[in-house]
Order: C-alpha cells, then sequence, then structure tokens
C-alpha cells in the first residue's frame, strides 16, 4: 500500500517548519502546529505499514532539531507516535490475545498480519529510543519515557526478552532520570500480565522499596507489585508511610 497522501504533503512542511529561519515564515508554519498537522489522519496512518515508516524516518531529524521550539516538537512527535501505537494495537481482530500469538499461528489472518507488521516496525523504534548512555536531563528523561509506554501497549502482543532484560538495567540505574526508570518500572506489569515474574524482576522490585530514591518511583514499584501479586494495597501504604517519614527526619 503507498504512502498516504497526506503524509506525503505534511513531511515536507515539517522539514520547512525546521529549517526556516526564526522569521514571519517560521511563526506562520510552526514546527509544533506542522507535526499535529503530520499525524492528523492518525486511523489512515495506523493501517498503513508505508505511511508508518515515513513517518518513523523523520524522527532522526526532529530529535537533532535544536532550533526554537524543538523540544515542545520532540515531545510532541513522540506522544504522537505512542499514541498511533496505541491505535495500531487497537486494530486487532477480536480474539483472546496472548504473547506472541499471532506470530506463532501457522495460518495468520491478513488483517493481523499486517497489524503485527506494523507493531513490530514501531516496537523497534520504541525500543532504540530507550537505549543508550543514562540520562539526567528531564527532556531526555521524559522521551525515554514516552518510548516505554509505546513498548508497555506492544508488549502484550509481542513479548521480548530483551526488552524485559533493558527494563530491568534501567530501572536499577541511579544514573539514569527518574522518569525514565519509573517507566521501565511500570513496563514490567505489562510485561509479565497474569505470569508469575521471574527471579531477577522479583529481586529488582524489593531492592527498589527498600531503597528508591524518589517516592514517584516508589509508588510505582509498589503499584506494579500488587498488580504482580507480590504485594497488597496495606503493605504499600505502610511503604510510602515509611518513606515520607524517613524523608521529614
Amino acid at each position: 500500500m503507498p504512502i498516504a497522501p497526506s503524509i506525503l504533503k505534511a513531511i515536507p512542511v515539517v522539514r520547512k517548519a525546521m529549517t526556516s529561519p526564526d522569521t514571519k515564515d517560521r511563526h506562520e508554519l510552526g514546527l509544533y502546529s506542522a507535526l499535529r498537522k503530520l499525524f492528523l489522519n492518525s486511523d489512515e496512518i495506523a493501517a498503513n505499514l508505508e505511511s508508518i515508516e515515513a513517518l518513523l524516518a523523520l524522527a532522526p531529524e526532529i530529535e537533532g532539531f535544536r532550533g526554537k521550539g524543538s523540544q515542545r516538537a520532540a515531545n510532541e512527535f513522540a506522544r504522537s507516535v505512542s499514541s498511533l501505537t496505541y491505535r495500531v494495537k487497537e486494530r486487532l481482530p477480536p480474539s483472546e490475545i496472548t504473547p506472541d500469538q499471532f506470530i506463532k499461528e501457522a495460518e495468520i489472518p491478513s488483517s493481523a498480519k499486517d497489524v503485527i507488521d506494523c507493531l513490530e516496525t514501531l516496537a523497534a523504534h520504541a525500543f532504540s529510543r530507550t537505549q543508550g548512555p543514562p540520562v539526567r536531563s528531564r527532556h531526555a528523561g521524559k522521551l525515554r519515557a514516552i518510548a516505554w509506554q509505546s513498548l508497555k501497549w506492544i508488549t502484550e502482543i509481542l513479548r521480548r526478552p530483551e526488552h524485559l532484560a533493558h527494563s530491568l538495567k534501567v530501572a536499577a540505574d541511579n544514573r539514569a532520570s527518574i522518569e525514565e526508570r519509573t517507566a521501565a518500572v511500570g513496563f514490567l506489569s505489562e510485561y509479565w500480565g497474569s505470569e508469575d515474574p521471574d527471579e531477577s524482576t522479583t529481586n529488582l522490585l524489593l531492592e527498589l522499596e527498600k531503597n528508591s530514591p524518589d517516592r514517584s518511583l516508589l509508588v510505582t514499584v509498589l503499584q506494579v507489585q500488587i498488580d504482580l501479586g507480590l504485594g497488597d494495597e496495606f503493605g504499600a501504604l505502610f511503604a510510602v508511610e515509611d518513606w515520607d517519614d524517613d524523608e521529614e527526619e
């Protein structure tokens, strides 16, 4: 299926907005506005792998842009891709979904196969955005957190051990931003679903419960423990109160 005409028309507008100097022309185009228009026909994009690939090809340009409004643009693009990921997932035919069931089936309905192909592409994009050395800036941490949210939606369908291994590594890394670590922890509840988590996951959650550097990270850890059957609400409440008491001393 060819790239949607609306995408072909919108991509040059985004590029022009990035290359135009800070003049009236830049003001009229507006990079943020151009990005919103790029994702305007999200349902059409979600049904077209070629359109998704064309959008994702813009990512390095937007992430590398350093002009006025660059951080806002990067956030808007990342959030739009994440929302698109959810829309793609919603296109799966109604069924009892288990991780990778469509990959293992001998006969895959054509409609489901198209969706899986799109999710594979979006998963590769999101996972690559969680990579690299630890970051401490709020902006970079937020972008990685958004990528973890995309993987959280995808992992119900495409569960990958490398995603789990990386989430555990990020969650345990004191050099990473709190927002990024919190998102990596939140990924764990969706990854394991109704299954019992492995020893590495259980041990990490216990360690973060005991030595959490941040209240929001602790709350996420406790919620994941509840989701995975490793804790209860009363225990979580006491753990948060203990953390608050320690901070006041």
